[in-house]
């Protein structure tokens, strides 16, 4: 079981506590999801590991992790998404944490067990769910498919 470091537990207690409730998970994605890649070669599977603010409404943290990086990515996001959030997100320490998966509640109960934060199950994560849905929608109309004619085509000129 990964538990943080004595300096680390010191930095995160020192960010200001909000009441604030974020969803956490971790799925699959296709390789036509450019918008992070975890590689150069497209043909590679990875895991998106979100974090949003259900209170702000926000995306604190994301990342793409190839499929046989163990649960510490999704500690790693969480702590980046803490101390330096995208966007215009300060940084904070959240109240709860709520996950869908029981093995990553565990996992992070054990290693966030010195913050005091609440971790939580619940089967769907409507916040996610809705992200989720609009990266597939953005990577596919960012990647339209062409006729095999023309594929063809681009192939034969030299």
């Amino acid at each position: 079981m990964t538990i943080l470091s004595r300096a680390s537990c010191r930095r995160l207690s020192q960010l200001p506590k909000t009441p604030a409730v974020w969803e956490g998970d971790r799925r699959p994605v296709s390789p036509s999801l450019s918008l992070y890649e975890v590689e150069a070669d497209t043909s590679t599977q990875g895991d998106c590991i979100l974090w949003v603010d259900g209170h702000e409404g926000v995306v604190r943290g994301i990342d793409v992790v190839p499929v046989d990086t163990g649960p510490e990515a999704l500690v790693r996001t969480l702590l980046q998404a803490m101390e330096r959030p995208h966007g215009n997100a300060l940084p904070s320490c959240p109240h709860k944490l709520v996950v869908r998966d029981r093995e990553i509640q565990f996992f992070l109960r054990g290693a966030l067990q010195n913050l005091g934060i609440t971790i939580e199950y619940a089967p769907d994560l409507p916040l996610i769910n809705e992200v989720f849905q609009g990266l597939q929608q953005q990577a596919e109309l960012a990647d339209p498919e062409l006729p095999a004619a023309y594929a063809t085509a681009m192939v034969a000129v030299p």
